[in-house]
């Protein structure tokens, strides 16, 4: 099947599963591959603005702090687990990276993996972090999300980030910077993983002056990326909270 006939499909697909509900804004659309192989889509919606977690809405108030994403992966017929799984995994994740230039707290480093540090594994769809598989409903957290009630979604997988930088986090002088690469993993139970594909995203806060401080976040858009990038590489690699190094957890 022709790649933009499939999108099409998978489009009216996702549109008919949540009937009624808050629309998904689409930003970007990301083919996922393996050895020139396309084993799917993933979609990143329109961002949009909270202020520390309160008050969403896709248009910025003054007071926001942050941003809001949903990141999500659809296979196709080639990557499907129970159809062709060409690529031979046993499930997929997201693994995702976040660098900043602002203060860091604590043991944080300027480039880390984004997920806990109590977590066993270094994969962003896990609890207490927001994510869903197959037909599910949103996180029931609506708060820092532009809808008043869970809307229902339909995805192999599905994670939902609404970071945020206060200005207490702020350095006098700089703009704040947060970028994010997230991509797709195919975690094999018998054989190494593969990273596959990905999307780079993030957000600024403008420096002002001293007394009014950083503007509201710009969305600095979204790039699709056929492979994880060497800094998301060497970031995981010498991850210390997540031991979980090319060659000998994944490929």
């Amino acid at each position: 099947m022709r790649f933009g006939l499939w999108i099409l499909l998978m489009s009216f697909w996702l549109g008919s599963a949540m009937a009624d509900d808050a629309e998904l804004l689409v930003g970007k659309v990301c083919p996922v591959t393996y050895q020139q192989n396309t084993l799917g889509i993933l979609v990143f919606s329109e961002a949009w603005y909270h202020s520390s977690r309160q008050q969403a809405s896709y248009i910025p108030r003054d007071n926001a702090t942050g941003i809001g994403l949903e990141i999500h992966w659809f296979a196709n017929r080639n990557g499907e687990l129970e159809l062709a799984n060409q690529a031979g995994c046993s499930r997929y994740r997201m693994l995702q990276v976040r660098t900043t230039n602002r203060r860091l707290l604590g043991d944080e480093r300027s480039a880390q993996i984004d997920a806990p540090e109590w977590f066993v594994e270094p994969f962003y769809d896990a609890a207490p972090l927001e994510f869903g598989n197959g037909v599910h409903h949103t996180p029931q957290d609506t708060q820092d999300k532009p809808w008043s009630e869970a809307p229902k979604r339909a995805s192999t997988l599905a994670i939902y980030d609404t970071p945020f930088v206060s200005d207490a986090l702020g350095k006098e002088g700089q703009n704040i910077e947060v970028e994010f690469e997230t991509c797709v993993v195919c975690q094999r139970e018998q054989s190494y993983d593969s990273i596959l594909s990905c999307g780079r995203w993030g957000y600024s806060r403008e420096y002002l002056n001293e007394n009014s401080g950083w503007a509201e976040p710009e969305f600095s858009g979204t790039e699709c990326l056929a492979q994880p990038s060497e800094h998301y590489q060497e970031t995981v690699n010498l991850s210390e909270s997540f031991p979980y190094s090319y060659w000998l957890d994944w490929r």
